[in-house]
């Protein structure tokens, strides 16, 4: 009997470190595939320290997502995000909805940078994901998206720099902590919230610069 129970033990922290195991296993292998894709949707070097999908509650977290520039960019970093999370709507997704009830987003950094040639580093972000996102249409249906009930912004600081003019440099600090933004539902939404980052903003740059217009260029960052 004592033998029984023993063998029994042994059996149970078995399943145990298995079940761990590939929890563990799980969230890694997501976090090669989201950094994979990402890689070929934007053309950018891609870190993210940990990604935890949430196997009990509709959850995902991430930590430590960084996305760097291309090399005509300086191959600098170009978003520095320390946290995301997500709630999301399991019955709108069975629906073929793409529904939130929480986001939550920690950026700490955004670096806009302006090549020799004048072009910026977001704009040509925004061409490859779009390319990415037609070609993947093709391939599935997708899900709509339906909005955003709460989203929880911390965003710290933009930088904008000219690859043609090294010295001059404008920061922007927004020094925004938990800054909540209800029913995020439309494109309009997000620009609206464009002209409150802008008018919320301390701005610095050099003598003599010519920065680049904030609220024009908040709205291009924002803009899906």
């Amino acid at each position: 009997m004592k033998r029984l129970f023993k063998w029994a033990l042994y059996l149970c922290i078995l399943v145990v470190v298995l079940v761990v195991a590939g929890v563990l296993l799980l969230n890694t292998m997501v976090k090669a595939v989201v950094q994979s894709r990402l890689r070929s949707a934007t053309g950018m070097e891609v870190k993210i320290g940990k990604i935890d999908i949430g196997l009990r509650t509709p959850t995902i977290a991430i930590e430590d997502f960084k996305l760097f520039n291309a090399a005509q960019f300086g191959g600098s970093p170009f978003l520095d995000m320390p946290e995301v999370f997500v709630e999301y709507d399991k019955e709108a997704i069975r629906a073929g909805q793409l529904h939130f009830k929480l986001v939550r987003v920690n950026i700490a950094e955004i670096d806009v940078i302006q090549d020799k040639e004048g072009r910026l580093n977001i704009k040509d972000i925004q061409t490859k994901s779009k390319a990415a996102s037609e070609a993947m249409k093709g391939r599935s249906q997708g899900l709509k998206f339906t909005g955003i009930d709460t989203l929880n912004l911390t965003f710290q600081k933009l930088r904008i720099s000219n690859l043609d003019k090294p010295g001059q440099v404008q920061e922007v600090n927004f020094n925004l902590t938990n800054e909540v933004f209800p029913n995020i539902k439309t494109e309009a939404d997000l620009q609206g919230m464009a002209v409150i980052l802008a008018g919320r903003s301390a701005v610095a740059s050099p003598t003599g610069s010519s920065p680049l217009d904030l609220q024009k260029l908040l709205q291009q960052l924002l803009k899906p």
